[in-house]
This record gives C-alpha cells, structure tokens and sequence, in this order.
C-alpha cells in the first residue's frame, strides 16, 4: 500500500473528525480508509485510532503521528517550493479547467486570488478535453463530474454543482412547457456531448431521493461547450440541461426560464484533481483551499 496516500488520508481524519468525511472528499470507500488505517498502525506497531460505530479517538501514539504528518507534509512542500523558487522569480501556478466553468466559475476566483498571492503567476489551460498531466505539467486539474474515473489520480471534493433544465420564453410559448421527465422526449433538447448523460439525462425523483428516472432525448444542436448551448437555448432552439452557476444572470433577467419537471437533475461534483503519489506544491494547496472556502461561502 502507498504510504504517502496512508498519510495524507490519516491526517485528513485527524482535521475532518470521520473517516466517512474523508472517503467523501477522496472519493473512495470508508473501507479503503480503513484499510490504510490499519496498514499504518501496523507500520508504527501501535494503535492510533479508537473507533466505535458514533465517535473515534485517537491515541497518544495518533496524536503524535499526526504530528508527524503535518512535518513530513511541510518538508514535502517546502522542497517542491523550493525547486520553483530556486529556477524563477515567481511562482507559476498552472491550472486546467473547462472552458465554460473557467469563465463562468473560476474567473473571479482566480483574479482574487491573485491580488492576494502576487508573487504567484498563474498559468491557466482552458481546455474542454481530457488532460494528460504528465505532458501538461499542470498543478491541478478542475472538472464537474459525476464519479472520477482514474485511479492514478487524487479526487479532491470541492463541492456540488446543481444543474437545471431551461428554456427561453418564446420556445415555450411556441412548444408549450413540459411538466414531467417522460415529456421532455418530446421536446427539441440542445445536447452537451462531453456529458455522461448526454443523450439520456438522468433525474432524482421530488418525491424519492432514491428513485431516478431517465429520458432519452434529441434535438438540432449537439455541442461540447456549455457557452455556446446558452447562446442556442436564449435563442429559442430548444431545451437545455445546464449548470445553474452558469447562468444566474439569465435566470434573474428573465432570458431564461427554469423548467420544474416531477424530478430534479442529478448534481455533478466539482473535483479538484492532481496526480498520485506526490504532494500538491504549496501554491496548488493555497489556491485548493482558497476557492473551497470561497464556494462554501
């Protein structure tokens, strides 16, 4: 088992006070937590965690090695800063994301954050497609998805991104207003191809958060970015599945107009994601931390 992973899970339970937290934030198991707890107190020959069904403790010895975390972190952190530090300037901060969720979502944030860390230069990739970290060189990797899917990678939950059913007012006029799921089939749809859910969007019941229900839908326009599907459903072409952060503004002038079905859209997960087996350069944690306080606000 990877001990640099083990450490870096042991002391999120530390600051987070359950393993189900942790394995939420990493996407994983509360097994696969317990299964590095138990490879690391077999390592130290001690046992660092008192765990019950409702509360956990933990041991001298835990106390003591999660000291031990937070320096072989911070001696982690300061030998990657110094490598940067030493070869330039300025730090480089290099961020990929989307191109829609760049403009419509990390823009701002970017742009405060800089003012408040100017000694780090931000590198930022908008790119829609799938990224290869090695060639990229990139620090981390922002994606709305529903479930990472590479093993290689750290998850880091950011938070949930709610997605909404649109249209303007004059298709609705024309076409009428679907009232359920089943309706929308019937419908002109503008398609997201880079969605899981592309051509059969998948709804959580209003009524049975654990009953989803799914409808297969089509329509004149399939397109890879989100931008360019609020042009085409503010130009009355259809419905869309979008996410509501994306267009408030539209929401709150009345271009578009939200759609309540019998279900609502499934959410996505804003991930924060990063390459395996290596800690995130201290400027990546700065800037982690930073929009994760600034979107739970």
């Amino acid at each position: 088992m990877d001990r640099l992973k083990g450490l870096e899970y042991y002391k999120r339970i530390v600051e987070l006070g359950s393993f189900s937290a942790v394995a939420d934030e990493f996407d994983c198991s509360n097994a696969v937590i317990s299964k590095y707890v138990k490879f690391l107190e077999d390592w130290v020959g001690a046992k660092l965690i008192n765990r019950n069904t409702r509360t956990i403790s933990f041991t001298e010895e835990g106390k003591q090695f999660y000291e031990y975390c937070l320096r072989i972190d911070e001696t982690t952190a300061n030998l990657l800063d110094s490598f940067t530090n030493g070869t330039s300037q300025k730090e480089v901060l290099s961020i990929a994301s989307p191109v829609s969720m760049s403009l419509k979502v990390l823009s701002p944030l970017i742009i405060e954050f800089n003012r408040l860390h100017p000694s780090i230069k931000i590198k930022l990739d908008m790119s829609d497609q799938v990224l290869d970290f090695v060639a990229s060189g990139v620090d981390l990797a922002i994606r709305a998805i529903e479930k990472p899917q590479d093993s290689t990678l750290i998850a880091r939950h950011v938070t949930e991104i709610d997605r909404v059913v649109v249209a303007s007012e004059g298709y609705l006029t024309d076409k009428g207003t679907p009232k359920t799921v089943a309706e929308l089939a019937e419908h002109e749809c503008l398609i997201f191809s880079l969605s899981s859910d592309s051509h059969e969007w998948s709804f959580i019941d209003n009524n049975d958060p654990q009953k989803t229900k799914h409808v297969r839908v089509n329509g004149p326009i399939i397109a890879d970015n989100s931008l360019f599907l609020i042009d085409a459903v503010k130009a009355g072409l259809g419905i869309a599945s979008l996410p509501k952060a994306y267009i408030e503004d539209e929401l709150a002038s009345g271009l578009l107009k939200e759609i309540k079905l019998d279900a609502s859209l499934q959410p996505r997960s804003l991930y924060a994601m990063y390459p395996d087996r290596r800690y995130l350069p201290k400027r990546a944690r700065l800037f982690l931390d930073f929009i994760k306080q600034k979107i739970e606000k």
